[in-house]
């Protein structure tokens, strides 16, 4: 015989079916005093069923404020390490102190600048002893002008000295053309030049006149030749070499010769030195030729002169 009180059998129809009976809580005995000491030890008491909380609803928890601190760390650099927390309204806040810069200070006659002040560049011109120096600016060098632009132009004559070797005798500066001598060497941008030296005071005469001691004077006195110059690079040392040549010369021997010059500019390129790598014979002696040459003014656009007058140079039989 079944019970009724079954909760396993249908008796309405053949099927059998389950039955969902509610669960219902026991209600837990209330524990003595002495288990709900042990108990509130090892877990909070709760008289109420466990709730089932869904993930979704579940929120973080806000930790728990720390209670304010009343005692203060002391201060560091003038400032205060206490910090009093937003929630707490009975800790006053400590204000904090701040730099105060020191009165200027004299040192060796020089005032320190403030440090509100910033930096004042109009006093890096005075030194710490009181001196004044200046700053050296760095500037970039012109780019060299090449030495056939430097020499094209007309150079007139100052001087032609002849200096001593140590075989010369004497041991002095000569003249070979004296010291009155004159002369222009020009240089032509399309590469030729020409030089002119004359002893001036010979006696004047015409073409058709004058005797051969006269014509031999004439030519004693005076120097000339002309031909093509190069300027040519034969290595360190060697960039720039001058060469002349002799195409015409008053000096037969010399025509067709080519002949290296030595070169120096002074006075920013206004006066030129030239000279000869081999030693030149002078009256049968061995001596360094150096000519010294000032560059000529511009002629372009001058008037021509008024005549020139005659230079009369009294002879012997003269009075």
């Amino acid at each position: 015989m079944l019970s009724c009180y079954s909760p396993m059998v249908n008796m309405a129809g053949s099927s059998s079916q389950f039955l969902q009976v509610p669960k219902i809580p026991l209600r837990r005995p209330k524990p003595q005093p002495q288990q709900a000491r042990a108990r509130s030890r090892s877990r909070p008491r709760s008289d109420r069923p466990e709730a089932v909380i869904s993930p979704i609803a579940a929120r973080p928890q806000s930790p728990p404020m720390p209670a304010a601190d009343s005692h203060h760390k002391p201060s560091l650099n003038g400032f205060s390490s206490h910090t009093a927390h937003p929630m707490t309204k009975d800790i006053t806040p400590t204000p904090p102190t701040y730099y105060t810069p020191t009165p200027d200070v004299k040192m060796n006659d020089v005032t320190m600048a403030d440090d509100s002040t910033g930096t004042n560049y109009d006093d890096l011109s005075t030194d710490l002893n009181g001196g004044m120096y200046t700053l050296e600016q760095c500037v970039t060098p012109p780019p060299e002008i090449p030495l056939r632009q430097k020499l094209i132009g007309t150079w007139k004559l100052e001087s032609y000295i002849a200096y001593p070797t140590p075989t010369s005798v004497p041991q002095r500066p000569t003249y070979p053309m004296t010291k009155n001598v004159t002369g222009f060497i020009m240089y032509t941008p399309d590469g030729y030049m020409s030089a002119q030296m004359l002893i001036p005071g010979q006696q004047t005469f015409k073409r058709g006149e004058g005797d051969d001691a006269q014509w031999t004077e004439a030519a004693k006195r005076f120097f000339a030749y002309s031909g093509p110059f190069y300027i040519t690079d034969e290595g360190p040392g060697r960039e720039e070499t001058l060469r002349h040549t002799f195409q015409i010369c008053n000096l037969p021997g010399w025509v067709g010769d080519i002949q290296i010059r030595t070169h120096r500019f002074e006075e920013n390129g206004e006066v030129l030195v030239l000279g000869s790598e081999e030693l030149a014979e002078i009256k049968g002696d061995k001596r360094k030729p150096e000519l010294r040459w000032r560059r000529a003014r511009c002629n372009l656009s001058a008037d021509p002169p008024p005549p020139t007058p005659q230079i009369k140079i009294s002879g012997p039989e003269e009075s």
